[in-house]
C-alpha cells in the first residue's frame, strides 16, 4: 500500500492561528470523556466551545443531512442517491467484532482508498470531506481520519472513546491528521501514514496540537506539544 503524507498546512486543515486557550482547566472535561494516559505524554486541556472549528462542525452538519437524504432515497428505491454501498458493507462487517478488530477493520479499509488533495476534489485547499464525500471521491488526510471516526461510531462505538487528533509530523516537516481510538485505557492511532493501528506510545516523531470529537476539544500542552511554549505561558 503507497501511503502518502498530508501536505496541508494546520491553517488549512482548521483555522489560521491557534485557537485562544480554553478557559476550562486540565481535566475539566465530562467524566465520560476521560481517557488515559494523554496523548503523547501531554496535558490536555478540554472545552466544549467548538466554535472555532468550523469545518469540523460544518462537516458533521452535513453529514446529518447526508444520512437523512440516503434513508429518505432508499426508501424511495433510488440507490445513486442512498448512502454510498461501501458504506452499509462495512458496518454490516463490523457487526459482532470486539472494538478492538473494529480499529483493524476500519483502518485498513480507509487505508485503500487512494490519496487525493482536497484541491484536486474540490477547488480549494481546506475541505473537510464527510465520510460519503470520501468514499465517493477519496480525500486527503483529515478526510481519512474522519472517515474512520465516523465509522466507528456508525458501528456503535462511543464519542467518548474517538477523536480526530491535528499533529505536526516532525520527521516529515508536514502537519497531519489521524483518528485515536481507546480501548482499555490505551490509544491507538488509525493513521494512513501508517498500514496497521498502532498504540500512540509507540510512536515519537509526533507532536499534538489539538483533538476534537463530537464533545469538545483538547489543546495539547507541555514539551511534546506542538504549541509548548506560548501554550504553557498562556495557561500557567
Amino acid at each position: 500500500m503507497r501511503l502518502i503524507p498530508c501536505a496541508a498546512l494546520l491553517a488549512v486543515l482548521a483555522f489560521a492561528a491557534p485557537p485562544a486557550a480554553p478557559g476550562a482547566v486540565a481535566g475539566a472535561y465530562p467524566a465520560a470523556s476521560r481517557q488515559a494516559p494523554a496523548l503523547f505524554g501531554t496535558r490536555e486541556i478540554f472545552s466544549p466551545d467548538m466554535a472555532p472549528f468550523d469545518k469540523w462542525t460544518g462537516m458533521l452538519a452535513r453529514f446529518r443531512r447526508e444520512q437523512a437524504a440516503g434513508q429518505r432515497a432508499c426508501a424511495r428505491v433510488a440507490p445513486a442517491a442512498c448512502e454510498p454501498i461501501e458504506w452499509r458493507q462495512l458496518l454490516g462487517a463490523l457487526r459482532g467484532l470486539d472494538l478492538r478488530a473494529k480499529l483493524d477493520r476500519v483502518n485498513a479499509a480507509v487505508n485503500r482508498h487512494p490519496y487525493v488533495a482536497s484541491q484536486r476534489n474540490w477547488g480549494e485547499s481546506n475541505h473537510w470531506e464527510t465520510p460519503f464525500e470520501f468514499l465517493r471521491k477519496s480525500g486527503q488526510c483529515q478526510d481519512y481520519a474522519i472517515a474512520k471516526y465516523m465509522l466507528l461510531r456508525a458501528a456503535g462505538v462511543a464519542a467518548a472513546q474517538l477523536r480526530v487528533l491535528v499533529l505536526r509530523d516532525t520527521r516529515l516537516g508536514r502537519d497531519h491528521a489521524v483518528a485515536v481510538a481507546y480501548v482499555e485505557g490505551e490509544a491507538f492511532l488509525l493513521d494512513n501514514q501508517i498500514g496497521a493501528v498502532v498504540t500512540a506510545r509507540s510512536v515519537h516523531h509526533y507532536q499534538p496540537y489539538y483533538s476534537i470529537n463530537e464533545e469538545g476539544w483538547w489543546l495539547h500542552i507541555g514539551p511534546n506539544a506542538r504549541y509548548a511554549s506560548a501554550a504553557d505561558g498562556a495557561l500557567r
